[in-house]
This record gives structure tokens, C-alpha cells and sequence, in this order.
């Protein structure tokens, strides 16, 4: 009974050296039951380019011979590993001392002449797999398998190019079949070139290996094709740029074809046409990994994903004809492709306007020169007399595929891969998409183009609302933070939250992770590996590192980096503000931050600036949305404060209370900001704002805890020796408020307009009397609220509710729904 044949191609990167010789031999000897099999092989890793050196060199008067010897010496060195464990290579020697000879000859010939004709190109590039393939042949034999090495002659070729040759399948058939010996289990043959009728090599172009396998496959009608590398298979984007990329188990032809030709590196485009003409499957598999089912690239893959992959493709140039003699004018597009054809120029893509008025297209950077040429002296004529502008040509371009054959069945997806792109900063040059619907491809700058993978795929790949946090200031509150994230990681991860710190920073460094920060251990890598930082180390991290929607935490009390938050916005960041600066500089600047988070499509959240952790903001704002209004608003605002009061109401001295409320973290980091009302006057500011007063820090009217030219004048260690002066005076005023029921309390008011915070004697009995201890309250009449007032209690100081306030915001930021 004949076994159904199989082809298995082995790529350069599994021949690299003996090792991974001996790993295609047994892959190839698993099959061998169950198939007739026909290998195909590249070159051992790297002596293909040092063929190509070797050339170039002796074309420009060099020495080739040297890059020559370093190819020999890989060759020899496989030969060398194997004799030392007593396995015989009787062809592989044998044809590397010939090669050896005849291809010493041929670079010196090349040398004296100073140009490599093509037929010579060809013959020496082809010598790699000759080696290869019999080298395979000595270690199978080696190993008790009946293996049989064949030359390319029955591979006979469909055109007259030396270097980019064609198979014709039809006619190969027989000749394969004839060559397959009946008792053979293995035939083996170098890839990369056939013969043609006159015995010469011809190369099958770049990839010529894949090609080979698959014209094999398409004549002898085999029942699989594999393609063994050293990766898994086709990943849903570069593993080495995306991280998180995975392999996909299944894509269609077509699919795998986009994929390829736009950058993908795991089968060539060409070799893809005859397995697909003749529906033959096809299995990219790793080498050095069997156990892995790989990628099978067949007529029947299943359209379970809308969006199969993400490639991009490196070294392009975008060429640009336009003008107004192009509108009306028919074959121009075939002339531009006619021109280039004519210097074996390859078009990867080409767009043309609506108006006629332009035609873009790309090529590989290296045809730039000649593409430029070529269309320059096509069109010289319309150049000449201004129907057509100089010619423009952008260099160090990539184009960016969207692949999958499920995307015409769906609405948006164009919307949501440019969303994504313009999320991770990138300016789209060019767009082009197929009839067919399989991809979408975009031009970008070549430098953004692994941003841009990395957005793309975090947008059609996530199943997790991703939130990517930049934190400025890790002192008690950012601290406190990254704690809270620790702890609550398993629960994000439940709730399909993906939390990532990409970058930390204090006053003086900031830590960018080349993934995310290990939270274990951030302090000390923020001492070692941090590096000076400003505002633009900030903005470049969402390039770097292709973020779509970041965040930055601003935990401090900078009044410069607040006044950065216009620009941050601008550049497509998120913000979450600890820090009350920003809402409490000048009313322009209030509103500019307003204007940039809506043009930008940007969020700008700073729930604790009023109240730490207690939602005070947004349920103002949903009161001014559904239509209310605030009549008046009174409040205790300071969780410092409220410490302080308290203990001063239990009888501790005033230098005393403030010392203890320090110790306890309830305090700005210059108390002397609690105790001058200015905190206390900035959170009235910024409610006095959100109902729409347009009011400055000016406008409040404040009444200091201490007089300010007692403690302000003096250092921050001798805070509390000034405070002491005071003890007495206020232990006075407390003495007075118990005699009368009362009790003295912080307190912002806003009424008819006008705002003002200082220190008032509240009777017990009302709600603001029972205020202390680090709460805080928040007293709201409304037209709605009224005469019952809205009243919100809690605490409102200390790092941990300040930390969960800002944790919160944090989460409403996210740019996909938690339950997508």
C-alpha cells in the first residue's frame, strides 16, 4: 500500500548549526511511518548572506574570499561536530572540498571583471542548499532511515529568470515521481533554485526555499506541506514587538498571504500560490519544539476571530505623484506600473484619490532610487510642462496590515484600527484596502510603526479593559497606591481589569519599564535604574512603549507639572490629579484643561482634590447634569483640620495636636498649607468652579488657623517651637466655645456667590459640631435638596482613602467597558 507523501521544508534558522541538524532529523523521523517524505533545505543559517557579501565585496574590488572562507567554515564545522561522534558525511564533504574550489574561482572571476553576471550570482547563492540538503542525506542515513538525495533538475522552470524563477508545476510531476524511489522513505533536495532545460541554476527569488517546498507539494499532489523555523507559527502579531502575541492554531490562504506580505516573516507570499491553487494545507512548525500543534494554513479555517493578525512591514518608501494633468487622464496607473515593472520594482500598495489628482504608492526602500527613476523619466514630459509636481518620495515608511477575512462581515473595524492608531499617537499617511475585505493596511512613520502594532493588538486581542498607569509622586499617597494595587490585583484580574504601571517617579527620577514595573521591588529599582526625568521623559513613554489610552497619576503638589496637564492631554494621556494645582491656578487655564480633555477625547479626574476618598465631585456634577443647582454649601474640608480640632477639643495643646496630626500623615507636607486655610480655600475654589462661579484663589475669602507671620516666616523644623507660642490663645477661644455648647470648627462656606473658609463656633447639636477625628462633611442645598440638605461624612485625610480616591478615578478611565 503506498503511503501518502508528505513535504517538509527545513529554513535556515532550524540548520544553523549540528544541533539543529540533528533536531530536523528526528522531526523527520517521527514521520516516517506514516509518510513518503520529501524534504526540502535551506543553507545553513547565515551562509546565504556570506555568499552575498563574498559577491558584493569582489564586485567592488574587496577581498571576497574572506566572507568565502567564513561560509566554508560554518559548513565545516557542522561536518567536524559530527565526525567527532563517529558519523560519517561522505556527500557533504565530499561536495564541500569541490565547492570549495569552483566557488574560490568564481568570486576571483567576479573580482577581476568588477560585476557579477546573474548567471554567475545564481550558481554561487545555490551552493548553501547543495551543501545542506546532502549533509541531511549522511545524518538520516546515519540513523537507519533509506533516505536518497536528488538534484533540482526535476524542478524544470516555467520562465528564463536567473534570479526569480518560476516552477512549472505540471511538468515536474512526472519527473518527481520518476526520481521517488519505490523503497525510499526520505528524498531530499536543496531548495532555493531548479534547473532549466539546459541543466543551468536558476534561483526561485527571495524565500526560494518556501517556494521550492510548495511547487514540490503542488506537482507530487501531497497530502500536507510543513514548514519547520524556529518559531511556533503565525502569532497574532510579532512576538518580539507584542508581548502578549499568541499563536494562532488556524488561518485561511488569503488571510496568511496579507500576513506574509506585509511583514510577517513565516512563509514567503510566493510559496503560498500553488498550495493555495491546489488546496494543499500547510503547517508552520517549530523545530526545536515539536510538541507545539503550530499554525495550519488551509481552505477551511474557521471565522471565529473577526480579526486573524496584525503585520507590519519595515524599510518602505511611499512615492507621490501628483498634479492636475492626472485628473482625466487614462493609464496613467498602468504607465506608473509599466515603469516600474521595467526595473523589477516591486509595488506593494498603491492608493489613488478620488479627484484623480493624485496616485500614491510603496515600494521596498532599497527599489526607492530606481522607482524614483524610473517614474521620473516616465513622466518627464508632464513634469516638464507642470502637469505633474516634482515627484515626492518619503523614505523610512512601514505600512501596518489589519488581517482576518471575518472583518467584511462586521461594521466599524476600520474605525476602530485607525482609533487605535491615532490612541498610540501615530499619524496615518496612507490607507488602502482590498475589495475583498481581508486587509486594511496604513503607511506610518517607520519609527511609529511597533507603537502601532502594539496598539492595534491591545485593541482587537484584549479581552481585558487595559489601563496603563504613569504615577509622578510616590510619597505617602502614591506609596500607599501601588500597595493598593498589589492587594487588589487578583480582584482586577477577576473584573478583567488588566492594570499596568508602566512608569514611576519622584522628584527626581522616573523608572520606565520595558513592560511594566515589578511592584515588588519598584523602590529600588527606582534608586538604581531611574533616570532624570521632565515632562517630554513623560510623553515619550506612550510612543515607546505603543500605549492606547495611558494614564498619569499625578501625586504630588507640583504646580509646574500641573500646569503640563493642557499638553499631557494634547498627547493623548488620561489624568488623574491628586494634586489640586491645576484646578486652582488662573480661570483660562481651568478652562483650557477643559477644552483639551474634550478635543482630545481624553478624561480628567480629580475626585480627592475636594474630599480624598468621599465621591463629592461626581455627585456634584451629576446634580448640575440632571438640571439642579446649588444654592449653598457648607463644609469641613480638611481631614487635618478635623484631627487637629478634635484633639484640640479634648484639651491637647494646639502645638501639641499639630505635631501628632504630622505624624499620622493627616497633613500637607508643609503643614503650614493646612494651617494657613489655603488647602481648605482651594477646595472651595474648585467647588465654587464646578457649579460655574468664575472665581480665582483671590476671590476666597480666608481667615488663617495661626497668624501667618508667626509660623510662616520661620523653617519646618521650628513648626511646632512657633505653634507653642499659640497654645495659650487658643486653649482660650476653646474654653469660650465649650462655656457656650459650642465647639470650634474649619469651615468653607459658599453662599450667594461669594466664598469664604475660616474658623466658626458650631453649636454640638449640629451636624458640622460632630465633625473630628480626620472627618470630613460635606452639607449640599440644592433646589432639589432643600430644606433637607445632602450630606456626605467620612474621612478625609490620610494616604489610604486618599490612595482609594484616586484608585477610583483611576477605574473610570478605563477605555472599554469592565464587561467587554
Amino acid at each position: 500500500m503506498n503511503k501518502a507523501l508528505l513535504v517538509q521544508k527545513f529554513g535556515g534558522t532550524s540548520l544553523a548549526d549540528l544541533a539543529g541538524f540533528e533536531a530536523s532529523a528526528e522531526v523527520i523521523e517521527r514521520y516516517v511511518d506514516r509518510y513518503q517524505i520529501l524534504v526540502v533545505l535551506s543553507a545553513v543559517k547565515g551562509v546565504t548572506d556570506l555568499l552575498l557579501a563574498a559577491i558584493d565585496t569582489a564586485v567592488d574590488g574587496g577581498n571576497g574570499a574572506e566572507h568565502l572562507d567564513e561560509a566554508i567554515s560554518r559548513e565545516r564545522s557542522i561536518i567536524d561536530d559530527l565526525a567527532r561522534k563517529g558519523i560519517g558525511t561522505p556527500l557533504g564533504s565530499a561536495f564541500l572540498e569541490e565547492q570549495r574550489e569552483v566557488l574560490s574561482q568564481r568570486v576571483e572571476g567576479v573580482r577581476l571583471l568588477g560585476q557579477c553576471p546573474d548567471e554567475t550570482r545564481a550558481r554561487i547563492l545555490a551552493s548553501g542548499e547543495g551543501f545542506s540538503s546532502r549533509l541531511m542525506v549522511d545524518l538520516l542515513t546515519d540513523r537507519g532511515l533509506r533516505a536518497q538525495w536528488s538534484d533540482t533538475d526535476v524542478l524544470p522552470l516555467a520562465n528564463e529568470s536567473w534570479l526569480d524563477s518560476l516552477v512549472d508545476t505540471e511538468a515536474a510531476a512526472p519527473l518527481l515521481k520518476a526520481r521517488l524511489e519505490a523503497d525510499s522513505q526520505v528524498m531530499v533536495l536543496p531548495g532555493f533554485y531548479g534547473r532549466n532545460a539546459n541543466g543551468e541554476i536558476q534561483l526561485l527569488g527571495r524565500n526560494g526555499t518556501d517556494y521550492s517546498a510548495a511547487a514540490i507539494a503542488a506537482a507530487v499532489n501531497a497530502g500536507l506541506c510543513q514548514i519547520w523555523k524556529d518559531v511556533d507559527g503565525f502569532f497574532t502579531a510579532d512576538p518580539r514587538i507584542v508581548t502578549n502575541a499568541r499563536c494562532l492554531d488556524e488561518v485561511s490562504y488569503d488571510e496568511a498571504m496579507e500576513l506574509t506580505y506585509f511583514g510577517a516573516k513565516v512563509i514567503s507570499a510566493k510559496a503560498l500560490t500553488p498550495l493555495a491553487a491546489n488546496r494543499i494545507p500547510c503547517q508552520v512548525r517549530n523545530t526545536y519544539d515539536p510538541s507545539r500543534t503550530g499554525t495550519l494554513v488551509h481552505g477551511e479555517a474557521k471565522r471565529t476571530h473577526v480579526v486573524r493578525g496584525i503585520s507590519h512591514l519595515q524599510d518602505v518608501s511611499s512615492i507621490t505623484l501628483q498634479g492636475g494633468g492626472l485628473r482625466g487622464r487614462v493609464g496613467i496607473a498602468s504607465r506608473v506600473m509599466d515603469a516600474l515593472a521595467s526595473e523589477s520594482v516591486s509595488i506593494l500598495l498603491i492608493v489613488q484619490s478620488s479627484s484623480e489628482y493624485s496616485i500614491t504608492l510603496c515600494v521596498r526602500q532599497s527599489d526607492e532610487a530606481k522607482a524614483r527613476k524610473a517614474l521620473e523619466e516616465e513622466f518627464h514630459f508632464e513634469r516638464l510642462h507642470g502637469l505633474i509636481e516634482d515627484i515626492g518620495v518619503q523614505s523610512n515608511r512601514a505600512v501596518v496590515s489589519l488581517v482576518g477575512e471575518g472583518m467584511k462581515h462586521y461594521r466599524g473595524i476600520a474605525a476602530r484600527f485607525l482609533t487605535a492608531i491615532s490612541s498610540a499617537g501615530v499619524n496615518v499617511e496612507v490607507i488602502a484596502q482590498g475589495s475583498t475585505e481581508c486587509a486594511i493596511a496604513v503607511v506610518v512613520n517607520g519609527e511609529e510603526a511597533q507603537p502601532a502594532t502594539r496598539a492595534c493588538h491591545t485593541a482587537f486581542f484584549s479581552h481585558s479593559s487595559h489601563i496603563d498607569v504613569i504615577l509622578l509622586g510616590c510619597g505617602n499617597v502614591g506609596s500607599e497606591l501601588l500597595d493598593q494595587f498589589q492587594r487588589q490585583a487578583e480582584i482586577l484580574v477577576e473584573h478583567h481589569v488588566d492594570l499596568r504601571v508602566r512608569a514611576i517617579a519622584n522628584s527626581e527620577k522616573l523608572l520606565i519599564a520595558d513592560d511594566v514595573v515589578d511592584l515588588s521591588r519598584w523602590h529600588q529599582d527606582l534608586q538604581d535604574k531611574g533616570q532624570p526625568w521632565t515632562i517630554e521623559s513623560v510623553i515619550e513613554i506612550r510612543k515607546r512603549l505603543g500605549l492606547l489610552s495611558p494614564t498619569v497619576v499625578d501625586c504630588t503638589t507640583d504646580q509646574k507639572l500641573a500646569l503640563e496637564y493642557v499638553r499631557l492631554l494634547d498627547n493623548g494621556f488620561n489624568i488623574v490629579a491628586a494634586n489640586k494645582k491645576a484646578n486652582t491656578s488662573d480661570f483660562d487655564y481651568y478652562l483650557d484643561m477643559r477644552r483639551a480633555e474634550s478635543r482630545n477625547f481624553r478624561k480628567f479626574l480629580y475626585e480627592t482634590n475636594v474630599a480624598a476618598g468621599l465621591p463629592f465631585i461626581d455627585t456634584l456634577q451629576g446634580l448640575i447634569r440632571s438640571g439642579d443647582t446649588l444654592r449653598t454649601f457648607e463644609g469641613i474640608l480638611s481631614g487635618s483640620l478635623s484631627m487637629i480640632f478634635g484633639l484640640l477639643e479634648d484639651g491637647i495643646p494646639l502645638s501639641e495636636a499639630v505635631a501628632k496630626a504630622m505624624d499620622l500623615g493627616f497633613t500637607e507636607p508643609d503643614p503650614r498649607d493646612d494651617l494657613s486655610g489655603m488647602d481648605v480655600a482651594r477646595k472651595l475654589l474648585i467647588i465654587a468652579r464646578e457649579v460655574g462661579l468664575r472665581l480665582e484663589l483671590d476671590d476666597i475669602e480666608v481667615e488663617s488657623v495661626v497668624p501667618m507671620d508667626v509660623v510662616g516666616p520661620v523653617d519646618r523644623s521650628e513648626l511646632i517651637s512657633a505653634l507653642q507660642t499659640l497654645d495659650e490663645s487658643f486653649a482660650g477661644r476653646i474654653r469660650q466655645a465649650e462655656a457656650e455648647s459650642s465647639v470650634l470648627r474649619y469651615i468653607a462656606r459658599l453662599e450667594e456667590g461669594k466664598c469664604r473658609v475660616s474658623i466658626e463656633q458650631v453649636p454640638r447639636s449640629k451636624p458640622l459640631g460632630a465633625i473630628r477625628d480626620g472627618e470630613n462633611a460635606l452639607v449640599i442645598h440644592t433646589q432639589y435638596y432643600q430644606p433637607i440638605p445632602m450630606v456626605l461624612r467620612g474621612y478625609g485625610a490620610g494616604a489610604a482613602v486618599t490612595a482609594a480616591g484616586v484608585f477610583g478615578d483611576l477605574l473610570r478611565t478605563v477605555w472599554r467597558p469592565l464587561d467587554s
